[in-house]
């Protein structure tokens, strides 16, 4: 199955929205890692976004999929980026 990094973009004026939804993004992102569909996740350091690797079967998949995060529903992503991602070196385990 392919892999897929989604990259989320904030913006500086949804910070309390986004502590507002946090806990229920994280039971979200907790409930993929669970299934094995998000294998890693985390803030970007500069917390201006965030990254998610993902194991699905395609774009339309991984789309859908993260419009389930509370804080999509909610408004709180400026923007999202899905680019495919085809991992070489190194281990991921699933």
């Amino acid at each position: 199955m392919p892999m897929f990094v989604v990259e989320y973009t904030y913006s500086p004026e949804t910070s309390s929205g986004r502590d507002d939804h946090r806990t229920d993004h994280h039971a979200w992102l907790a409930e993929l890692v669970r299934r094995k569909v998000v294998l890693s996740s985390g803030p970007l350091a500069d917390h201006t976004g965030a990254q998610f690797i993902v194991d699905a079967a395609d774009e339309d998949t991984v789309t859908r999929l993260f419009t389930h995060d509370p804080f999509a529903q909610a408004n709180l992503v400026s923007k999202v980026l899905i680019s495919k991602w085809n991992p070489v070196i190194g281990e991921i385990r699933t």
